[in-house]
């Protein structure tokens, strides 16, 4: 795993950063690979639903799954149940977020009203990848939440669309991030 303590020097090190981010985000289908949306097209998705407060937290909001992949519900509520959740999240996946949270100029920690806001926006974009994109074939032991999808119909984005419009997101919510 890359050191998150990485110093960087010049704004061309923030672009070049972001740009490794979405480019791997966007070849990482969500639901362990059982569905064609890609992480880079959930969080633009998450961004694009939300407050524009909560926004920028919402792009970045699974910035580390390019590291760790992209673990299902089911997975993370057995890891809660066996004691590791806790830990796998302090010691891999917040430093990664408070990283990428301080390289773009956003707070940390997070606010909590914000946490809550993309928390409830990630549960709605799950429910309709649930809905519209999932092969269920390949999904066991995930229950839809009790809360309602998106309205519009999930169609999954192309790699390269993907990571362009993460990158413009970048550019339009993280003046870091256009160097």
């Amino acid at each position: 795993m890359r050191d998150v303590s990485l110093v960087v020097k010049h704004p061309s090190d923030c672009q070049l950063l972001f740009a490794r981010k979405a480019r791997g985000l966007a070849h990482l289908r969500r639901w362990n690979g059982a569905c064609d949306v890609s992480v880079a097209q959930h969080c633009v998705m998450a961004c694009d639903n939300v407050s524009q407060r909560a926004a920028p937290y919402a792009l970045i909001h699974d910035i580390e799954e390019d590291e760790t992949g992209d673990l299902l519900t089911p997975v993370k509520q057995k890891m809660r149940e066996i004691g590791i959740w806790g830990r796998f999240e302090a010691e891999i996946v917040l430093p990664i977020r408070k990283f990428y949270t301080e390289l773009t100029g956003v707070n940390w920690p997070w606010p909590a009203d914000v946490v809550e806001e993309v928390a409830y926006i990630d549960q709605r974009l799950q429910v309709a990848e649930y809905r519209d994109a999932v092969d269920r074939g390949l999904v066991r032991g995930f229950v839809p939440r009790e809360v309602a999808p998106l309205p519009e119909y999930v169609l999954p984005w192309s790699p390269q669309k993907a990571e362009a419009q993460f990158l413009d997101r970048v550019g339009r919510l993280f003046p870091a991030g256009e160097g």
